[in-house]
């Protein structure tokens, strides 16, 4: 370590460590909503406790971004990066590019009148930790990149410049009527306004000030105006939710180019912050195909490729951290693509159902439920026959939902017909919406037949299969299946002998 060349981020990296935690504060918003709600409903008394908490914050954010950057030294080995963070906790991280799983070169807005950007790295680590260089050169970030994707050393930047790049395979750019539908499919503002919705209620706004707002300037609104206002204004909400997600997704994915080098796959877009997202085929853990209710009218789809990413084992989890994105494709592009993934065509996968003992637990739930929630509704709310009415209709939407989703379920084993080695399991779900899991079935890492009493019973049980980039399982198989695949998988997973990461 002593023979390292370690080197300082320059002094406009202290923009990234300032940002860096004003978005902490962002993710974790939500958690504080409830203390400043409980604050401003103590009264105007009280509104210096605020005060003095955003002012003492500011002032540690910025304290704390300065050292950040005074404390961040990286070094370049031919076979490694090495990283050294933190003020008061020391960190020293060693990055082999053999087991770096991702590398992204971000060009942030406020690096890019200095011609600098960032790194972005995952490794192979237990914590599945990101790793982010500031402030590095666009050669030598490409340099570095490149180094971890092709896993060889080239020790001078000459020699890697010098090297000949792969040819070409596939160019595809996304004009900007497709990256429109992206902004009409996404979802993340409606989550966010799902998220604000109840801690906003509880500041009382609407009583402090909209209703007293709506009193004083429109009082001359009979009660039908008033109904078709308050509706014009809950669509108004939902068109400004739609625009606002289309403007996000023009400066996110502006003038999106997906290009193939071989076993590369690589996106780069962006209006103010260019992004440079690059992965290797043998790197992948899952794919995964989203067609949302909107995505499905427009004939579209979402396409994600997931490396490797440590997550807790529940079924049905999905790799965290920054993943390879394909925000829209249709369906022509999407054949293709699937293709080059070397995942077989919809046409080539034979869907299985689950038992309609699925159904059961479901139902003898509800079926419990209801007739007390009804009960309820009769007797203590004192709604009578129309408190029974609205638990049946109620008991009706539900189990029609339960029925779909279990119809709309599937999973299969497939091999493709591009490449015989190429091995699948694929998981679909979603009642609205059309989702595919795709995982590698020799990345496989643990296999688990679960019975509880309930299960035994029936002579059923539950198949949980663990990746790395999350977790499925397949419910209510004969325990004797179960068994059988939990045998023959473990038998044909232990002797394959490729690359797994």
């Amino acid at each position: 370590m002593a023979d390292l060349n370690w080197q300082r981020t320059p002094l406009i990296t202290i923009a990234f460590f300032l940002l860096k935690q004003l978005k902490q504060l962002v993710s974790n918003f939500s958690n504080l909503v409830p203390v400043f709600a409980a604050i401003f409903v103590g009264g105007k008394n009280s509104i210096w406790i605020p005060i003095a908490l955003v002012s003492v914050y500011i002032l540690w954010v910025i304290v704390s971004a300065i050292l950040n950057q005074r404390f961040f030294l990286y070094a370049i080995d031919d076979d490694a990066v090495h990283v050294r963070s933190g003020v008061f906790n020391r960190q020293h991280l060693t990055l082999k590019y053999e087991r770096i799983q991702q590398a992204e070169v971000h060009e942030a807005w406020y690096f890019r009148p200095f011609k600098l950007t960032i790194l972005s790295v995952d490794s192979a680590g237990a914590a599945g930790k990101e790793v982010q260089i500031p402030g590095l050169t666009m050669a030598l970030a490409t340099e570095l990149r490149q180094r971890m994707l092709a896993q060889t050393t080239k020790p001078t930047t000459e020699q890697a410049t010098s090297s000949a790049e792969p040819e070409v395979d596939l160019q595809k750019s996304f004009p900007t009527s497709e990256i429109i539908r992206a902004g009409i499919i996404d979802n993340k503002l409606f989550v966010l306004l799902a998220v604000l919705a109840y801690p906003m209620s509880q500041l009382d706004l609407l009583e402090d000030y909209v209703v007293p707002w709506v009193e004083a300037n429109l009082g001359w609104l009979n009660t039908e105006q008033a109904w078709l206002l308050t509706a014009a204004a809950v669509v108004g909400v939902l068109a400004l939710l739609f625009v606002a997600a289309i403007v996000v997704s023009l400066l996110t994915y502006h003038d999106l180019t997906l290009t193939l080098h071989g076993d590369r796959f690589q996106a780069r877009s962006g209006a103010l912050s260019i992004r440079t997202l690059s992965f290797r085929y043998p790197k992948l853990q899952a794919v995964f195909v989203r067609r949302n209710l909107r995505a499905r009218l427009l004939k579209r789809a979402s396409v994600r490729v997931s490396q490797l990413r440590p997550v807790a084992p529940q079924a049905g989890g999905q790799a965290g951290g920054q993943q390879f994105h394909l925000p829209v494709v249709d369906g022509s592009f999407l054949h293709e693509f699937r293709r080059r993934l070397r995942l077989p065509q919809a046409d080539q996968v034979h869907w299985q159902r689950l038992s309609n003992l699925a159904l059961l637990g479901p139902s003898l739930w509800l079926a419990v439920l209801f007739p007390i929630g009804a009960a309820i509704l009769y007797f203590a709310a004192e709604l009578g026959v129309w408190g029974l009415l609205g638990s049946v209709a109620l008991w009706l939407i539900v189990q029609t939902l339960v029925v779909l989703s279990w119809r709309n379920y599937g999973y299969s084993f497939v091999t493709s017909s591009t490449d015989p080695s190429e091995q699948w399991f694929v998981v679909k779900r979603g009642i609205f919406s059309r989702n595919e899991n795709w995982y590698p079935r020799h990345k496989v890492q643990q296999i688990d037949v679960v019975q509880g009493p309930w299960l035994r019973l029936l002579g059923f049980s539950h198949l949980l299969l663990y990746t790395a980039a999350g977790a499925e399982s397949i419910r209510y198989l004969p325990a004797e299946q179960g068994q059988q695949l939990q045998q023959d998988w473990v038998s044909e997973i232990g002797q394959k002998h490729r690359r797994w990461m």
